[in-house]
Formats: structure tokens, sequence, C-alpha cells
């Protein structure tokens, strides 16, 4: 490209003056058409990507059903896009169809990724999937490992083990996504931070975590969630909707937890959990909400905890919840709540805990409960595991 400028400044006439600036400054594009049926075009991304420098912007735009492993290493400003047909396969089923490995600024969008190994975000590496498809890998769907990564508007679906793995770094579920049908849990996060940022209740713009045969999320070892809109987590098949263990730390706003085969929420091994907003944990088949194991947690106001086949609300081995009042806690099919073993719930305000089959409130005697609960109907504690306040 060239740049012209004029100087009139102590001269007679303008004078003017040329600079010609590099064309890589402004970045190299290719087009792929895997079925050669494009004259000039490549044949694989892997070609295209030959041509390309390793540092951007760059772009390749793709088309047609591709049969390779393609791996982008030490890149930057790359944006490759489909149309909505596009696809990549391979015939090797223990390959990565896609690798990003020590790059930057990586955009995909458009592209369905069918088989072998799925797509493995790794080291240290940041990359934008929109509009994508990762399907019946033998293996992780997407793999991320120390690696910041963002999806949206997808479908991670029928993979062999999770759908989505983190191990270190940070992924954000930006809206749209659906990950469901894999054979272990539908999003597990170790060591990382997860924030899945659901809709604003626009049709297509919530995330949904279903059908999965383990746990729809998993959080452990020290992980953190964020979860926060319209996100749900429903009908999977595992023990537990959502899984927090291993001290790691949970906050959810909104969304629902429903379905599921087994309890709703296990917030364990001391681990901290807080809901608030309009969130429902509803009609999971093991109940409601467990915390266990020398955890914490917090339920904010407007939480809905019904109809759950067992108990609403376990409050378990040295464990503390602590409820805000407002909550809603009824038609469990065991007790509303039950706390046990060492373990304190305190009622900061009045919640609505009824038509629960058997007791609104049970306790051992080896536990507490704070707060007034005078309007409670079907309590069993021991009155000398009241507090005060509460008698």
């Amino acid at each position: 490209m060239i740049k012209s400028c004029a100087s009139g400044l102590k001269l007679l006439a303008p004078i003017l003056c040329f600079v010609v600036l590099p064309a890589a400054a402004y970045g190299a594009s290719a087009a792929v058409d895997c079925s050669g049926a494009t004259p000039g075009a490549f044949t694989s991304i892997t070609a295209a990507l030959a041509t390309l420098p390793n540092a951007g912007p760059n772009s390749i735009s793709v088309k047609g059903t591709c049969s390779e492993s393609v791996s982008i290493i030490n890149r930057t400003d790359l944006i490759i896009f489909g149309n909505p047909t596009a696809t990549v396969q391979f015939g090797n089923p223990n390959a990565r169809l896609l690798r990003i490995l020590d790059s930057q600024r990586i955009s995909v969008t458009g592209i369905t990724f069918d088989g072998s190994f799925g797509i493995v975000v790794n080291e240290h590496s940041r990359a934008d999937f929109d509009s994508i498809t990762v399907q019946n890998s033998g293996n992780v769907g997407l793999a991320i490992n120390d690696s910041h990564v963002h999806i949206s508007n997808s479908t991670v679906a029928n993979n062999a083990r999770a759908g989505i793995n983190i191990n270190g770094g940070t992924l954000d579920v930006d809206s749209g996504v659906t990950v469901s049908g894999n054979a272990r849990s539908g999003i597990a996060v170790t060591t990382a931070r997860l924030r899945l940022n659901g809709g604003d209740g626009t049709p297509g713009t919530e995330n949904v975590i279903r059908n999965n045969t383990g746990s729809g999320v998993s959080v452990a070892n020290g992980a953190v969630a964020d979860i926060n809109g319209d996100n749900r987590i429903t009908n999977n098949g595992g023990l537990y909707g959502l899984l927090v263990i291993h001290t790691s730390n949970l906050i959810m706003s909104d969304g629902i937890i429903n379905n599921n085969t087994g309890i709703g929420v296990r917030c364990g091994e001391t681990s901290h959990c807080e809901w608030s907003g309009a969130t429902q944990i509803n009609s999971n088949g093991g109940g409601g909400i467990e915390i266990t194991d020398h955890s914490d947690a917090y339920i904010d106001g407007g939480i809905d905890i019904s109809g759950n086949t067992g108990t609403g609300i376990l409050v378990d081995l040295s464990s503390l919840l602590n409820s805000l009042g407002s909550n809603t806690i009824k038609n469990n099919t065991v007790h509303g709540i039950e706390v046990n073993n060492l373990s304190v719930f305190k009622f900061e305000a009045i919640d609505t805990i009824t038509g629960n089959t058997d007791k609104s409130l049970v306790c051992d005697n080896e536990s507490l409960v704070v707060g007034d609960i005078s309007k409670l109907t079907k309590v069993s504690c021991s009155r000398n595991h009241l507090s005060k306040k509460t008698k």
C-alpha cells in the first residue's frame, strides 16, 4: 500500500512523499476448498497454513470436507472460518482434528469437527470458538490445558469421554452452547476457572448441559465456577447434576438444575458454594442439595428447591449452610432439610418449607440449628440442639 503526504512549510509548492508499507502489516488470506472444485484454492487447511506467516493478522476460509489433522503452533492473530457445511475429519482415530499450541488470538468459526480425538488447546494459548460443532470424538471433545478459551453458539456432543475438559486456565461459555450426550461429564473443570455466562431469556441464548452419562458439570481440585444467567443443567445420568469438590468454589445466580438422575448439587470436601437469584434445583432423582465433608454454603433468597426425590437439603459431616431467607423448599419426597454429624444450619430469616413427605426440618443430636423456626411444622430436633435464638 502507498501512503502520500504533503508539506508546504517554507516551500513554494507542496512536496509529495511516498511511503511503501509492507503487505504483511495488513495480513494475508487463503481460501480452502477441500473438495478440489475451486480453481486456485488450497485443498487442505494445513497447506493453506504453510503459506501464511506465523504472526498475523491472517485468515483462512474453508469449505468442503477436509480429511486432515490441523496443527496451529506458535501463531498469533489467525481467523479460520467455514461455510455452514465445512467439516474436518480424519481417518486416524487417535489424532486430534485440531491442535492449538502456544498460540494467541486464534479464532475458529462455522466448522464441524467430527470424530478422531476432537480439539486440544494447550500451552498457554488463547482461542475463541463460535458456531462450531465437536462431535463423535473417541476421547474428550474439547480439551483445554493451561489456556484461555471462549466458546459460544456451539454444540459439543456424543464424545466418548467428557464433552469439555479444562485443566488449568479459564473457560468462558458465552451463551448458546449445548453440551450433550457425552459419555462422561458434560463439562469437567480441574484446577481452573469456569464461567458459564448464560443467556438473558431470549431463546437460543441459553447454555444447556444435558443427557451426559456422568455429571452435567464437575468442578474439582481448587477450581472456581461462576455460573450466571440462563444455564440449564438437566437430565444428566451421573450421581450429581453439578459436583463441586476438593476445596473448590461455586457461585451460581439464576439457572436451572433439574431432572438429573442423582443429587442436583453436591458441594463437598472443604468447598464453598453459594446460590442467588432465581435458581431452581428441582425434580432431581437423589435429592436437591448436599453440603458435606467440612464444606460451607449459602442460599441467598429466591432459591427454589422442590420436587426432588429424597431430601431437599442435606447438611452433613461438619458442614455449614446459611439461609438468608425467602427460599422455597417444598414437595421433596423425604425431608425438607436434614442436618447431621456435627453440622450447622443457620436461618438468618424465614424460608418457606412445606409439603415435604416427612419432616420440614430434622437434625441429629450432634448438630445445631440457629435462627427462628417457630413457624415451621413437622420439626424433629432435640431442643438441646437448637440455639437459644431458635427455642
